[in-house]
């Protein structure tokens, strides 16, 4: 991918949460875009990287940050960014998410 800063901008400001809820590095290529949802009662969030695309993952536990995926986007690594904003509106924050297959 030839500019990941501006491709999380695009998938940023689709999700309503801007650049300024976004991580990212290179070598190897990944990024982190914070969500302002929660499933009970953690946070969650989007991961990104080169070889895998796109997963949504929430806190392991209220009490640890390492994050567990709970889905994956199939299809290209890095769809258009109303196809990743579409991953993440269907998974409504009141019902359990889909385990990650």
């Amino acid at each position: 991918m030839h500019d990941l800063r501006e491709y999380l901008a695009d998938v940023s400001a689709e999700l309503g949460v801007g650049l300024e809820s976004c991580s990212w590095g290179s070598e190897p290529m990944w990024a982190y875009i914070a969500l302002d949802r929660r499933f009970e009662g953690r946070d969650t969030a989007l991961i990104w990287d080169a070889d895998s695309g796109w997963s949504l993952a929430t806190e392991e536990s209220e009490q640890d940050t390492d994050l567990r995926v709970v889905a994956k986007l199939g299809g290209p690594v890095a769809p258009p960014a109303g196809v990743v904003a579409d991953f993440v509106s269907g998974f409504p924050t009141g019902v359990p998410w889909l385990a990650a297959s």
